[in-house]
C-alpha cells in the first residue's frame, strides 16, 4: 500500500486502536512444533541422518519436551506475547555483532534506484524530500491515520509501528537497551526534530512549525 492510499484511506480505524483487543499469542503445540522442526531439516539430511534426529525428536518429546512445554503454557498465561521479550534480547540486543550489516533496519524511503537515478550535485536536495516523505509517515502514526492491517477482517498487531520512530538503542557491555518517546497525538507531547550527522559532527533541527511539518525547501535549508 503507497502513501497516497494510507492518506486518503477513508477508514474510522485509528492505527492503534485494537492493540489491547489482540488476542495473546498462543503456544503452538508441542508435537506441532516438531512436525515442523523435522520437515525444515529434512531436506538437509540423508537417510541415516534423518532417522536419527527422528529418534532425538522422540526422546524430546517423551522426556523434557513436556515439561519445558508446560513452562511456556505457564509464561504465557501471564504475558501477552511469550515470545517477544526472548526474541529482542537474544536476536537483537544481545548480540554482539555489527547491527549495520547483520541486522535487518527498514523504512519509508524511495529505494528504487531507477525512481531516482544517481545524479552529482544533488544529495542534500534528495536527502530533503526523503526527510519530508519519512516525516509525512509520521504524522500518519502520530494522528493514527495509518489503516490497520489486516487479514481479511481481522486486525493484526501494529506494535512495530510504535518503534518506528523516536526510538533509540543503548549500548551496552553485554546486552543493550531500547528507549521509545514516540507518542500518539491522543497521548502527548512526542519529539520532532532531525539529526544531520556531517563530517563527525551532529546537527538537531525541529522539522515541525506551529504544528506543521516543514515543506522539503524548508528542510533544505536546514541541511
Amino acid at each position: 500500500m503507497n502513501m497516497e492510499n494510507q492518506v486518503i484511506d477513508t477508514s474510522e480505524d485509528r492505527t492503534f486502536q485494537y492493540q489491547r483487543t489482540l488476542p495473546s499469542l498462543p503456544v503452538p503445540a508441542l508435537d506441532e512444533s516438531l512436525k515442523k522442526y523435522l520437515d525444515s531439516v529434512k531436506p538437509f539430511l540423508n537417510k541415516e541422518e534423518y532417522q536419527r534426529t527422528e529418534s532425538i525428536v522422540k526422546a524430546f518429546q517423551n522426556g523434557i519436551g513436556k515439561e519445558l512445554q508446560q513452562k511456556l503454557l505457564e509464561r504465557a498465561k501471564v504475558k501477552r506475547n511469550w515470545l517477544e521479550e526472548w526474541w529482542l534480547n537474544v536476536a537483537y540486543l544481545e548480540a554482539r555483532i555489527s547491527t549495520q550489516i547483520f541486522h535487518n533496519f527498514g523504512g519509508p524511503g524511495p529505494y528504487l534506484e531507477h525512481y531516482w537515478p544517481v545524479k552529482e550535485g544533488t544529495q542534500i536536495e534528495r536527502a530533503s524530500i526523503t526527510a519530508w516523505h519519512t516525516l509525512k509517515f509520521w504524522e500518519l502514526l502520530r494522528t493514527e491515520k495509518l489503516p490497520v492491517h489486516k487479514s481479511g477482517n481481522v486486525p493484526l498487531d501494529m506494535n512495530q509501528f510504535q518503534m518506528l520512530f523516536c526510538t533509540c538503542r543503548i549500548p551496552g557491555i553485554t546486552q543493550d537497551s531500547i528507549v521509545n518517546y514516540f507518542r500518539t497525538e491522543s497521548e502527548g507531547e512526542c519529539p520532532s526534530h532531525l539529526a544531520v550527522l556531517c563530517r563527525g559532527r551532529i546537527f538537531v533541527f525541529d522539522a515541525v512549525h506551529d504544528g506543521h511539518i516543514l515543506s522539503p525547501p524548508e528542510i533544505f535549508r536546514y541541511i
